[in-house]
């Protein structure tokens, strides 16, 4: 008799327990009821009745709302409160209950190339990195702001750029590596052998709150700087839009390619760069633009456009430039990208500009001649 008083008690206890922890995950990971029950396979009615406390939780129901909610049956229980908290509430350190599902990750874009091997690399690169971060009790999530209010307009992009940059500690400074700032973080960045089209993809874990961006491995540095800054501003369009995939669509595409050259190429850093080095608008050279876009890590062609947006290169000479750069791309294909002799210091640079001012005053000429030496290019390359 005692016994037949107590147990039940007990159950009804675990029931009302469960229902609380089962709602306070819920509404941590942003779910609504019908997206929760979806997940689980059941009824929005019957999880409103759960999270009530006027169901029973059968063990079969209690696993698939713990698949659901991405944690173990035990945290449901009240077994394993230690290990939600030493996650921030995220779903538990133990390695062994890290479980994603295809339903975790949402695309930034919606793109028609992307193919599923790239999902299922990242999420297996997502799920490495969570029992990693799970076995040493380190909160997983993305850390940069990504929800901000503004206008899709070029000279928002700009704004946007440097409101990014400051969150991440970069202000106006140069960065010509990326990969280390993201990582640092929280964004996870996975370098894959992909499709020939792929060149980068990005996804949002809405359980973990965690971003990844895909790269293609075969990318030239200067393409992965971009595709990098580009997938960034993505994921402000997504997050910033109430977490929706965003269109591929020209107007999209203007945004954040605006966004990309003005968060890699600060305007105050491009414009101090090119008034120390004295480098008038119509004084630019092949080789003084790749010794100057080095410092950026961005391509020369990139480097052009930003330089022409400013208004720091003449339009005719701006012309002569992008004729010269495709010239170069066509010639070398598998190099692409000129890069200057290595170790340049400012010095060196700055005698190279002035020798050159003086044999194009010289020879009258506008200053489009002279290229970075072939064999310093192919040792320079030869040593990357």
């Amino acid at each position: 008799m005692f016994f037949g008083i107590i147990l039940p008690t007990m159950k009804v206890s675990s029931d009302i327990f469960a229902s609380s922890v089962i709602k306070k995950l819920r509404l941590k990971r942003n779910f609504s009821q019908a997206e929760l029950s979806r997940r689980a396979g059941m009824q929005p009615a019957q999880l409103c009745k759960i999270e009530r406390g006027r169901n029973g939780l059968t063990a079969s129901t209690l696993r698939r709302l713990a698949d659901a909610l991405d944690v173990p049956v035990s945290m449901l229980l009240g077994e394993n409160e230690s290990a939600c908290s030493a996650c921030g509430g995220a779903g538990g350190t133990d390695a062994t209950a890290v479980r994603l599902t295809k339903g975790d990750f949402v695309p930034v874009f919606a793109s028609a190339v992307l193919d599923e091997v790239v999902a299922a690399e990242v999420s297996k690169c997502e799920r490495e990195l969570l029992e990693s971060e799970c076995r040493l009790g380190v909160v997983p999530h993305t850390a940069v702001r990504l929800v901000y209010a503004y206008s899709v307009d070029e000279r928002a992009a700009e704004i946007l750029a440097r409101d990014v940059r400051v969150s991440l500690g970069l202000g106006s400074q140069p960065c010509s590596d990326l990969v280390p700032v993201l990582e640092n973080a929280g964004v996870r960045i996975v370098k894959l052998r992909g499709p020939g089209v792929f060149q980068s993809a990005s996804f949002y874990n809405v359980v973990r709150r965690t971003l990844s961006i895909a790269l293609n491995a075969s990318n030239t540095v200067e393409r992965d700087a971009y595709r990098l800054a580009y997938e960034l501003g993505g994921a402000v369009l997504f997050a910033s839009h109430g977490f929706k995939t965003v269109a591929d669509e020209g107007a999209a595409h203007r945004f954040l390619r605006a966004f990309a050259a003005a968060f890699l190429m600060p305007e105050e850093a491009v414009r101090g760069a090119v008034a120390r080095l004295g480098v008038r608008p119509d004084g630019w050279t092949m080789s003084v633009l790749v010794w100057t876009k080095e410092r950026f890590g961005v391509s020369a062609e990139a480097f052009a456009l930003r330089l022409e947006s400013l208004g720091l290169v003449a339009p005719s000479l701006r012309l002569s430039l992008r004729d010269e750069l495709r010239a170069r791309y066509t010639t070398h294909p598998r190099s692409m990208e000129p890069h200057p002799p290595k170790n340049q210091s400012r010095l060196d640079i700055l005698k190279a500009i002035e020798i050159e001012q003086g044999r194009y005053a010289a020879a009258g000429t506008n200053g489009v001649a002279m290229h970075v030496p072939e064999n310093l290019i192919r040792r320079h390359n030869e040593k990357r």
